[in-house]
């Protein structure tokens, strides 16, 4: 696994602490945005532990620790470069990008559960094994089922693809 990501920046799992110091200029860079322009690059609908386990027992799965830490941290919503559904109550109205009505659409055999669309069809999700996300996220193609590992975890996975834009990670890869 470590070869996979020897490329990349973040060379693999972010724990949240080392994820906090990575996203703080994108936070400064919201708030800014906020007061000059009126919109938010981190939307932050953050979960409370009780809303999770909700939504985990409504879907019959277990997300990985990391992605539960990031939720309540940081929330879903636009983060950056991504749009993350987010475990929203499942009790309370659907909303857009809630985790549990995009699923039950796209994968209700929970064999993947998505947490992220790419905009094309797509999206970056877990694989689920006997309901427990895998802690790895995964593309998914919609055209064919066919998945591509992109991160070890949650955390590595939003430093890539949220904090990073695609002409960023281009870049990063024309010049090793």
């Amino acid at each position: 696994m470590a070869e996979l990501f020897a490329g990349r920046r973040y060379g693999g799992p972010v724990d949240l602490a080392a994820f906090d110091a990575l996203a703080e200029p994108l936070r400064r860079k919201s708030a800014e945005s906020v007061a000059r322009h009126g919109f938010a690059l981190v939307e932050g609908r953050t979960c409370t532990p009780d809303e999770i386990a909700r939504v985990e027992d409504r879907m019959g799965v277990t997300f990985p620790e990391r992605y539960k830490a990031f939720m309540m941290r940081y929330g879903g919503g636009v983060f950056g470069y991504l749009e993350l559904f987010f475990p929203v109550d499942p009790d309370g109205p659907e909303t857009r990008l809630g985790v549990r009505s995009e699923n039950d659409l796209e994968f209700p055999d929970r064999d993947f559960v998505a947490v992220a669309a790419v905009g094309t069809g797509d999206y970056w999700g877990f694989p689920v094994t006997d309901g427990r996300c895998h802690e790895q996220v995964w593309f998914h193609f919609h055209d064919d089922y066919d998945r591509e590992l992109v991160a070890a975890d949650f955390l590595e996975f939003v430093a890539e693809y949220g904090l990073k834009s695609s002409t960023d990670r281009a870049l990063e890869r024309r010049n090793q």
